[in-house]
């Protein structure tokens, strides 16, 4: 008898508890003040520095990214005047300065944000040559890309780099998504040396691309902590989303990044 009354609570507490599960809840996730984003590059090419500028938006909405485009911009008092979609650039004919210090001054909305880069120069990098190589493991035979180096620049320099080829069947580049990075911490100095691109391999007639750019310890930390979280699948063990290190001042998110642009092209013979 003593048992049937306790099984008569249980399932009358079951019962409650189910039954409780039909009322509606609604959460209200708060999604916080929009923030400024900015994406900026000065560089030695010309027409190649830009300042990009757009707000945060809610994780939730399915809305467009807000461009900005009343805000008043300039690098060491030069103004970068908003050209199209968010995107300000100066004046045509604008080329950076190796070793020298920029200054990123942005006004937008009653609030002033400022970034400061030092310009450093890349390495040099000279012949570009190919060796044939064999079969080795999941890498396919072919030619393997090679270039001199020579780096007579104080320890620690830090070097971004893009490789490419020509595509030719849309008939234009196309890069990896692969952003690697290295320093002259890990290459000798003052010195030539060679160097093989790993895990690489080429057929005759391909048109290899290889774009360096010198970059600040800032930057690096920047796209490394970028190349964590976009790598992989989604999953348990995956470095949770977090802001990405910056160097802008003043509240806004994003980079100011300055570059020394060194680019070749190789032809597979």
């Amino acid at each position: 008898m003593k048992l049937h009354n306790i099984y008569i609570l249980v399932l009358t507490s079951f019962t409650i508890l189910f039954s409780s599960c039909d009322e509606k809840i609604d959460i209200e996730i708060p999604g916080g003040e929009p923030k400024l984003v900015v994406q900026s590059e000065v560089s030695n090419e010309v027409d190649s520095s830009y300042v990009k500028l757009n707000l945060t938006v809610n994780y939730y909405t399915a809305s467009p990214i807000p461009e900005v485009t009343n805000a008043t911009v300039d690098v060491n008092g030069v103004p970068f005047v908003h050209a199209s979609k968010g995107v300000y650039r100066p004046a045509p004919g604008y080329v950076g300065v190796v070793g020298q210090t920029f200054n990123l001054r942005i006004s937008y909305d009653g609030k002033i944000y400022t970034s400061k880069s030092v310009l450093e120069p890349m390495f040099q990098v000279d012949t570009i040559f190919q060796v044939f190589k064999p079969k080795q493991g999941f890498i396919p035979e072919g030619y393997s890309i090679n270039y001199v180096g020579y780096d007579n620049r104080p320890k620690i320099k830090y070097t971004y780099f893009r490789l490419g080829y020509f595509d030719t069947l849309v008939k234009r580049d196309s890069f990896s998504d692969a952003r690697i990075l290295f320093n002259n911490n890990q290459t000798p100095v003052g010195v030539r040396y060679p160097f093989e691109l790993p895990f690489t391999r080429y057929a005759k007639g391909d048109e290899c691309i290889l774009i360096f750019r010198s970059i600040d310890r800032n930057m690096n930390d920047f796209i490394e902590a970028y190349n964590t979280q976009t790598s992989g699948a989604p999953g348990p063990f995956q470095v949770p989303p977090a802001n990405l290190p910056t160097n802008i001042q003043g509240g806004a998110i994003g980079y100011f990044a300055t570059h020394d642009v060194v680019r070749k092209r190789y032809t597979v013979k």
